[in-house]
C-alpha cells in the first residue's frame, strides 16, 4: 500500500479532513456567538411580527476573522504579529514559539491566502502535530513556493506528513527541514516523495540524524529525482562506506548542481567515494566536504580526480587534516588543464612557502580564488616570559620562574643555615626548570609558608 493511500485512510479515520475540521470549529464558534446574542437581546423585540433579514456576512478576504475565531475555539492567544503581516509576500514567524496549537490556528487562514509566497516557521517547537497542520495547509494552498520549517523537532510523525504533502503539492520549490530529528527510519518516506515530486529545487536536510542506512535510501531518492538542484546533508552521521552509496545516487542524477556534505566525518573512505563522484559527474558545480577528517590520502585522491572533471566550479575542503602535502596535491589538481574550479576553500589548513608560490603561479594563468590557513614559513615562534601577576592563572616561563622564585630563595637559604632551608633550596633547584601550573605552584607556596614559619620560630 502506498504512502498516499495510508495517509488518506488515517485522515478519514481520525477526521483530519481540513475542510470538515475548519467548518466544525467555525460552526461551533458561530453557534456560541449566536447564543450569546440571543441571551443579551431585548425581550421587547418579540412585540413585532416583522421578520428582520439577517445581515449578510462579509467575505473575509484576509482571513483575519477566521484566524481570531479559530484561536478562540482552540484556546490560543492570537499572534498580533501574524495579524499585521499575514498579507506580506514573505511571512517570517521564526522564534515566535507558536507551538503545535498555534500552527494549527495559522494553518486555517493560510489555506486560502493568496499573498504569502515565502513562509518561515523556523524554531517554533511545532513537533509532529504542528508539522501535520502545516502539511495539511500546503495541500490546499497553491501559492507558497518557499517553506522554512527547520528546528521544530518534527520527528517521524512530521516527516510522514511532510512527505505525504510533497507527493501532491505542485508549487513548493524550496524547503528547509534542518534540525527536525529525522532518523534512518524516516528516510523511506522521502524516497517516495522525491520520486513523485517534480517541483522541488532546494532541499535542506542538515542537522538531522541520518546515518548509514539513510545514505543508501537518500542516494536512491536523489537518483530518481529529476528537479532538485541543491541538496544540503551537512551535520548528519554519514560515515565511511555509506558515503559511497550516497555518491552513487548523486552521479546518477543529471540535475543536481550543489551538494553540501560538511560535518559528517566520513574520513578517507568517504573522500575516495567523493573522488569517484568527481570523475563521473558532469553537472555538479559546487561541493562542500569541510570538517570530514580527510587526511593526506583522501586529499591526494581528490586532487587526481580533478584531472577528469570539467564541471566543478567550487571546492570546499577546509578544516581537514590534509597536511601541507595534501594541500599541494589538491592545488595541483586544480591546476590541470581541464579543471575549471574558480574557488578553492582550504580554510584552516596550514600551508608552506612552496604552496604559496604554486598558488601565485596558478593565479597568473587562471581566474581562481584560493582560501587557505596560515603559511608556516612566515611565522617565527618567540617564547615571551610572562609577567609575575599572571603566575596564578597559567604557567610561568623558565626565566620568570628563576628570577621570581629561585634567586631570592637561594639568598634566603644561604643566610639561614638550616636543614629546612637547604631542603627548600634543593626542591626549588629540582623543579624550577619545569613549567609551574596551578597545582605545582600551590604546593610551592605551601613549602614557602612552612619555611617562613620555621624562620619565625627560630
Amino acid at each position: 500500500m502506498s504512502l498516499t493511500v495510508v495517509a488518506e485512510e488515517e485522515e478519514t479515520e481520525t477526521g483530519l479532513n481540513p475542510e470538515s475540521e475548519t467548518n466544525k470549529i467555525l460552526k461551533t464558534f458561530k453557534a456560541r456567538q449566536k447564543k450569546e446574542k440571543e441571551i443579551s437581546s431585548d425581550d421587547d423585540s418579540d412585540d413585532t411580527d416583522l421578520e428582520l433579514e439577517e445581515e449578510k456576512e462579509e467575505f473575509d478576504v484576509t482571513g483575519r476573522n477566521q484566524y481570531l475565531a479559530v484561536c478562540k475555539a482552540l484556546g490560543v492567544i492570537p499572534s498580533s504579529y501574524f495579524l499585521r503581516h499575514m498579507q506580506d509576500s514573505a511571512l517570517s514567524l521564526r522564534h515566535h514559539g507558536i507551538g503545535s496549537l498555534g500552527a494549527k490556528a495559522i494553518s486555517f487562514p493560510l489555506m486560502n491566502n493568496t499573498t504569502v509566497i515565502s513562509l518561515d516557521l523556523q524554531d517554533n517547537w511545532l513537533e509532529g502535530d504542528g508539522g501535520e497542520s502545516i502539511a495539511r495547509m500546503l495541500k490546499e494552498n497553491c501559492y507558497i513556493t518557499e517553506l522554512d520549517i527547520s528546528e521544530n523537532r518534527l520527528g517521524s510523525k512530521g516527516a510522514k506528513s511532510i512527505c505525504n504533502m510533497l507527493i501532491t503539492n505542485t508549487t513548493l520549490k524550496n524547503i528547509n527541514l534542518s534540525g527536525n530529528l529525522f532518523t534512518d527510519q524516516d528516510a523511506g518516506y522521502f524516497l517516495e516523495a522525491f520520486s513523485e515530486n517534480s517541483r522541488l529545487k532546494y532541499v535542506n536536510f542538515s542537522h538531522n540524524e541520518f546515518s548509514d542506512h539513510a545514505a543508501g535510501v537518500l542516494g536512491q531518492a536523489i537518483a530518481e529525482n529529476e528537479t532538485v538542484e541543491e541538496l544540503d546533508l551537512s551535520w548528519n552521521f554519514l560515515r565511511r562506506g555509506s558515503t559511497l552509496k550516497l555518491c552513487e545516487g548523486i552521479w546518477s542524477n543529471c540535475r543536481l548542481r550543489e551538494i553540501n556534505l560538511a560535518m559528517n566525518g566520513f574520513g578517507d573512505e568517504g573522500a575516495l567515494a567523493v573522488a569517484e563522484l568527481l570523475k563521473r559527474s558532469t553537472t555538479l558545480h559546487v561541493i562542500d566536504i569541510s570538517f570530514n577528517r580527510i587526511s593526506q590520502i583522501g586529499a591526494t585522491a581528490i586532487g587526481k580526480a580533478l584531472d577528469q572533471n570539467d564541471a566543478l566550479r567550487t571546492l570546499r575542503i577546509g578544516h581537514n587534516p590534509v597536511g601541507v602535502v595534501g594541500a599541494k596535491e589538491i592545488l595541483k589538481g586544480v591546476g590541470y588543464e581541464h579543471c575549471v574550479v574558480s574557488l578553492l576553500d582550504l580554510s584552516g589548513v596550514e600551508v608552506d612557502k612552496e604552496f604559496r608560490e604554486m598558488m601565485q603561479a596558478l593565479e597568473e594563468t587562471k581566474e581562481i580564488q584560493v582560501i587557505h590557513g596560515v603559511v608556516l614559513s612566515d611565522y617565527v615562534i618567540h617564547v615571551k616570559p610572562k609577567k609575575a601577576r599572571n603566575c596564578y592563572s597559567g604557567c610561568l616561563s623558565v626565566m620568570s620562574t628563576q628570577q621570581i622564585f629561585y634567586k631570592p630563595l637561594k639568598s634566603i637559604a644561604r643566610n639561614t643555615r638550616s636543614d629546612s632551608g637547604r631542603r627548600l633550596l634543593g626542591w626549588t633547584r629540582k623543579n624550577w626548570d619545569l613549567s609551574l601550573y596551578r597545582n605545582s605552584f600551590k604546593a610551592f607556596r605551601v613549602r614557602v609558608w612552612k619555611f617562613k614559619t620555621h624562620l619565625r620560630r627560630r
